[in-house]
């Protein structure tokens, strides 16, 4: 266990951090970033320590939430995506990671999809890789107090589809600055701690209009046993620029409808963890409660962890 953690303990998802991506199968960025929470990333393992890290998650998107965040009905989809990350420590501060998720997505709305493309209209499933995803951190504070930024760059393992439903990302690259932050509360009882993310993602912009965004997230962890931890989350995500769905007024617009999409959201969930001697086991449920020009819908997370030393 990584000294000073008492929520969960894996990190299985840093590859992935706070890409929140606005339909479909691209919404799995922020969700296995947000499975296991900041605790694992705000206190960092000692040096030469490290891991290998297979992250399983299922979407189920139920509806459409508008630009008054109401809700349209009838235009669901699922996603389905396996993370898989190699992360190590080169000191006790310093950490890198490599992370590349491999995604599925189908169309399965009862109306017939926004994008009239066959790919969605037959409900098939469409699989593939998608951004490769490289996390630099440096750790500050390792002791009752963790604070550790995080620089990260994605970018595209190829050129594949961006528009419809049942596609596997925004095929665009990107650079995410910020911070993972912890507290341990050993006056209230030393099995209590809080941790929280931000981070500011600057996106490659499409026909000049930007969508950078602004991730936030807060966590009260909890330490049942020496080997049992659990944590309640929460999510928020803002969206610098982009447009809502009324502003889609060209084709040209409509065709990047994704990567231009003004996606403001709030989630919440929860998540248990469970260390064995030589592996590390993580589960979690994430409800998307509101948000504008998002979708509604759950994220179930399953993961499992290696951790060595060299």
């Amino acid at each position: 266990m990584r000294r000073g953690v008492t929520a969960p303990t894996m990190d299985l998802t840093r590859g992935l951090d706070d890409r929140l991506l606005p339909r479909g199968a691209l919404a799995l960025g922020i969700l296995f970033a947000a499975a296991a929470g900041a605790a694992a990333q705000a206190w960092v393992p000692p040096a030469h320590v490290g891991s290998v890290n297979f992250v399983y998650q299922d979407v189920d998107h139920v509806g459409h939430l508008l630009a008054d965040g109401s809700l349209l009905e009838g235009f669901d989809s699922a996603t389905e995506g396996l993370l898989i990350e190699l992360e190590y420590a080169l000191t006790d501060r310093v950490s890198i990671s490599v992370g590349v998720p491999y995604i599925g997505a189908k169309y399965t709305g009862t109306e017939p999809s926004f994008f009239g493309l066959e790919i969605d209209d037959c409900r098939c499933w469409n699989h593939d890789w998608q951004d490769l995803q490289l996390t630099a951190r440096y750790n500050v504070a390792n002791g009752d107090f963790a604070f550790t930024p995080f620089l990260a760059y994605g970018f595209p393992t190829h050129d594949y589809p961006f528009v419809g439903e049942a596609v596997v990302g925004r095929n665009l690259w990107e650079w995410r600055l910020g911070f993972d932050a912890g507290q341990r509360l050993d006056a209230i009882s030393p099995r209590l701690s809080v941790y929280g993310r931000y981070s500011y993602a600057y996106a490659e912009k499409v026909l000049g209009i930007g969508t950078d965004r602004s991730n936030l997230s807060a966590s009260t962890g909890y330490l049942f046993t020496r080997k049992l931890s659990g944590s309640l989350d929460v999510y928020w995500q803002r969206t610098h620029g982009g447009l809502t769905s009324e502003e889609f007024v060209t084709d040209e617009l409509f065709e990047q409808f994704d990567r231009l999409l003004k996606d403001d959201s709030f989630h919440w969930g929860g998540s248990l963890a469970y260390s064995f001697s030589r592996i590390d086991l993580f589960a979690s449920y994430i409800e998307f409660e509101s948000g504008t020009d998002t979708h509604t819908g759950h994220a179930i997370t399953l993961g499992v962890s290696w951790p060595f030393e060299l």
